[in-house]
């Protein structure tokens, strides 16, 4: 999120007046109201009073430190503070920068009119007065946020990418936990049942073709990826029982690792449907199936890169691995069921964040990946493909393997174009986008 304007407070503590929070309590914030950016409890405190000098004084002499998560138990200090940062009660309207897309006019209520700013980091444009966006009007937040460049940057600018939103909601998905009770003889088919309800939920609209990669699509996908991931983790009891913070640190290590196969699978799932022919690649974006030609797709990233692809390709840069179209075609042949896939991604995403971090989380996957090898073991001596599963098996890691190395392959060439500032984006949780 970028503010427009300076939000620096004049309090000591800065750890609570950072432009993603409420100026005055540090809880998050609302939108700009009566001149500081702040949520709504601490405008309508502002607004109640502000014209009174009726509020018993201060026990501290003024001098208050008494703010635990936001509470506030000295009305003269908090009015004192809103006075601080820059509130008057005068002001009626203001506006502030949600991204580089949008913009909110914030009135003592709520923000209405939404007001497109067009910057990039060449030549600004003038504010334009535009309709709802279709993500305004299904009520669909944007979790990722891109911010590009002041119009005063110099020529080393970098664009912003935040998604602390993004991980704010995935938190809250592992927390709410499931919906409904979901029943299985053990934690392998439940979470077979959640790769299910994930892939097979009802398309809301066709099948969209699409021509080019660019934008807003990476971003759509990767808050996409981001909540299925934390969604089909709470199908699993064992990753349900660690602490919230280390579930988040495995989240992030593996969700990256998860969509490439998951992006397979999907295709796995066109093809067979005839959603998608050869050479085609079908991503589930919000349940609604979206296909582009390996071949053919366009993809553009000048807005993370002073290069286009024909010339990234010079730093062995590609959007998909040589061997995509073999591992789909694989998966085909294999008729792989939901236990299989969903025992191939845990296989994969908790031995590469085991690997990567070490300690504490190398410990746990490797008794998650025990747990599920069992589970795995038990479904094939209760099914009819239990003769010769080796060779299944064997297949399926062949697969992993595959997707594997393309990952190490990818960071390689990765810290290449690093060295060399290919590219001019910068991540508010760079961990997360090792693998990017």
């Amino acid at each position: 999120m970028l503010i427009s304007n300076s939000l620096s407070s004049t309090s000591s503590d800065s750890s609570i007046a950072s432009p993603f929070s409420c100026q005055v309590c540090g809880k998050l914030g609302a939108g700009k109201h009566l001149g500081a950016y702040t949520c709504r409890a601490c405008a309508t405190f502002f607004r109640r009073y502000s014209g009174t000098k009726k509020l018993k004084p201060c026990k501290k002499k003024n001098d208050c430190d008494f703010m635990r998560n936001g509470y506030f138990n000295c009305k003269k200090c908090r009015l004192q503070r809103c006075f601080n940062i820059g509130m008057k009660s005068e002001f009626r309207k203001s506006i502030v920068v949600i991204d580089s897309a949008k913009m909110f006019i914030s009135t003592d209520t709520n923000p209405v009119q939404p007001v497109v700013k067009f910057t990039t980091s060449r030549s600004p444009s003038p504010l334009l007065i535009i309709p709802p966006t279709m993500d305004t009007f299904l009520g669909r937040s944007n979790l990722i946020i891109f911010c590009a460049p002041k119009e005063s940057s110099d020529t080393n600018y970098k664009q912003f990418i935040d998604v602390r939103f993004l991980v704010d909601s995935a938190a809250n998905v592992l927390t709410s936990g499931l919906e409904t009770p979901v029943f299985a003889s053990n934690s392998l088919e439940k979470l077979a049942l959640g790769l299910g309800n994930i892939h097979n939920s009802p398309a809301k609209f066709q099948t969209k073709f699409i021509e080019k990669i660019g934008k807003d699509e990476f971003l759509a996908l990767w808050q996409d990826d981001m909540l299925k991931i934390a969604k089909w983790l709470t199908y699993f009891d064992e990753f349900q029982q660690l602490p919230l913070q280390l579930q988040i640190q495995i989240l992030k290590g593996i969700w990256r690792v998860w969509s490439r196969l998951d992006r397979l699978v999907t295709t796995m799932i066109g093809r067979k449907r005839d959603i998608c022919q050869d050479n085609m690649l079908m991503l589930d974006l919000e349940d609604n199936p979206v296909v582009f030609n390996l071949k053919e797709v366009k993809i553009d990233l000048s807005w993370q890169s002073r290069y286009n692809v024909e010339e990234l390709r010079l730093f062995g840069y590609r959007y998909l691995d040589e061997k995509t179209e073999d591992l789909i075609q694989e998966m085909i042949n294999l008729e792989l069921t939901d236990v299989e896939i969903s025992f191939m991604m845990c296989q994969l995403c908790f031995y590469y964040v085991g690997k990567r971090f070490q300690g504490v989380i190398l410990d746990v996957v490797e008794r998650f990946q025990e747990i599920l090898s069992n589970d795995l073991h038990e479904y094939y001596t209760n099914n009819s493909r239990a003769q010769k599963y080796s060779v299944r098996i064997t297949s399926m890691m062949r697969i992993n393997n595959q997707i594997q190395k393309g990952i190490y392959e990818r960071r390689a060439k990765a810290d290449l174009m690093r060295i060399f500032d290919v590219f001019y984006v910068e991540y508010s949780d760079p961990e997360m986008f090792v693998d990017a």
